[in-house]
């Protein structure tokens, strides 16, 4: 083999020996990259069926409940509709009574959320006043605090550290917090936290245990914390 026909000059075309070096590391290299995707691709977790219905507005119509987040008891539905603002703010100072509003449906397995569009609530005839609310007793859950905008569908995934700032915000604004738990089966479920300290935005994305009493309000569990 002559050696010197090998030797590379940048201004001269590459030698066919060289061409066949770089072309097997080049074809290496990619393979290996193409590996490295898939299996970090194979890994990841699925993200939750969830849903927000961006600027899809729907007409609502129902019981405003306001103790202890503003939320819209529908007829036939099986636990109230909570109501937020738009953007990382809660839905403000509501009157309770019958309503109709719009808003766009943000929706999480059994979580039910809307996202009031602003000044199309309107109060209407009196409604059939809902169910009083049920005590089932003082409990100590362990979970995680998520903001409920964005885990109940505007983000995915709207819980974990990587939502921790998020969430921070959220709740702030005065968006609902909530507690996410897992029931004795490993599925997870969200209880509302009523009585919610501003030190507790310090644990968010945490393991947490808190205290309190439980609360069924018109088929929504509420952990009200000590």
């Amino acid at each position: 083999m002559n050696r010197e026909s090998e030797f590379f000059v940048g201004y001269l075309p590459l030698p066919a020996g060289v061409k066949r070096h770089v072309r097997r590391v080049i074809l290496s290299l990619g393979a290996i990259v193409a590996a490295i995707a898939g299996l970090l691709i194979g890994g990841q977790h699925p993200f939750p069926d969830a849903t927000f219905e961006f600027q899809q507005y729907r007409e609502f119509r129902g019981t405003l409940l306001t103790s202890p987040y503003p939320a819209l008891v529908i007829p036939g539905e099986p636990q109230p509709w909570l109501l937020v603002g738009p953007g990382k703010h809660g839905a403000g100072a509501l009157a309770s009574g019958e309503v109709q509003l719009r808003g766009e449906r943000i929706f999480r397995g059994g979580d039910r959320m809307i996202e009031l569009l602003p000044g199309s609530l309107q109060h209407v005839d009196t409604g059939t006043p809902p169910a009083p609310d049920k005590d089932l007793g003082p409990v100590e859950l362990t979970g995680e605090i998520v903001d409920s905008k964005c885990y109940f569908g505007v983000m995915n995934p709207g819980n974990g550290k990587v939502h921790r700032d998020c969430a921070v915000r959220c709740i702030s604004g005065g968006v609902p917090p909530a507690l996410r738990v897992r029931d004795a089966n490993g599925h997870a479920m969200t209880l509302l936290l009523a009585n919610f300290k501003h030190e507790l935005l310090n644990h968010i994305a945490e393991p947490v245990s808190i205290r309190g009493r439980l609360v069924r309000s018109s088929g929504r569990l509420t952990l009200f914390a000590e």
